[in-house]
């Protein structure tokens, strides 16, 4: 796994055209899981942060698509057992690479309210034109098979209001583009709650219990650290840019 990400980050163009296929066909032959696990593991300690955030968007874009990654979607959608709980905190300390990324990673493990928390963090970070990108596809995935269940939930509004919330501050962050029509339609057909209320009003309960093995305040800082990284990163790009000839002397 060392070797093949130290492949793809010198060969960015092998990883453009045929990294997914590669990471498929590992997925095939060993076990998905452990494949996600190691590249995860390794990202973490990535230096080339641009790198890592390209990376992570690409194994997002396969587990989240992927017809060969549909049991390690179910083992991560419930987060029922310790191991799957451990693998979504593996997974999330280097999705945080990728802001979009992190939040789709929560959509399908249905943390929708540490998934608005981040969208929240969202007004402090630099949106740059990739970055509306990658909602806009979010934006797209949503309206995809995979998250048939997370559309389903948006008829129980009393249970799922961090859900809705998450999906109208993606709505927020998009300019006035079909993405943001899509997005906008969709959150139009969510029903009233006093039309869909057939029992007495009772407490708000959540949709399902919270896991009890993953510290999501914890996980929140780790992002934020992760964030900051790559913005110091950035600013240092730019004070080279800006004084190009600094080491020449002139």
């Amino acid at each position: 796994m060392i070797k093949l990400l130290r492949r793809f980050s010198m060969e960015r163009k092998l990883l453009d055209m045929r990294g997914a296929f590669i990471i498929r066909q590992l997925c095939l032959l060993l076990n998905a899981e452990n494949i996600f696990h190691s590249m995860a593991d390794i990202l973490l300690k990535e230096e080339d942060l641009k790198f890592a955030s390209t990376m992570v968007q690409t194994l997002n874009t396969i587990l989240l698509t992927s017809a060969e990654l549909f049991q390690l979607r179910n083992q991560l959608k419930d987060l029922r057992s310790q191991e799957s709980c451990a693998l979504f905190c593996c997974l999330y300390r280097s999705w945080c690479h990728n802001p979009v990324a992190t939040v789709s990673l929560c959509f399908l493990t249905q943390n929708y309210k540490h998934a608005y928390d981040l969208i929240q963090k969202f007004g402090d970070l630099e949106v740059t034109v990739d970055f509306l990108i990658e909602v806009d596809k979010l934006v797209q995935l949503i309206e995809c098979p995979i998250f048939t269940y997370l559309r389903l939930q948006l008829l129980d509004v009393e249970n799922n209001p961090y859900l809705i919330k998450a999906l109208y501050g993606l709505l927020m962050l998009l300019p006035q583009s079909q993405a943001f029509q899509l997005l906008s339609h969709r959150l139009h057909c969510v029903p009233n709650p006093e039309l869909m209320r057939t029992s007495p009003q009772t407490a708000p309960r959540s949709s399902r219990p919270t896991p009890v093995d993953i510290d999501y305040g914890e996980l929140l800082q780790h992002f934020d650290r992760v964030q900051n990284k790559h913005l110091e990163i950035r600013n240092q790009r730019a004070g080279r840019s800006e004084y190009p000839d600094k080491k020449l002397g002139i």
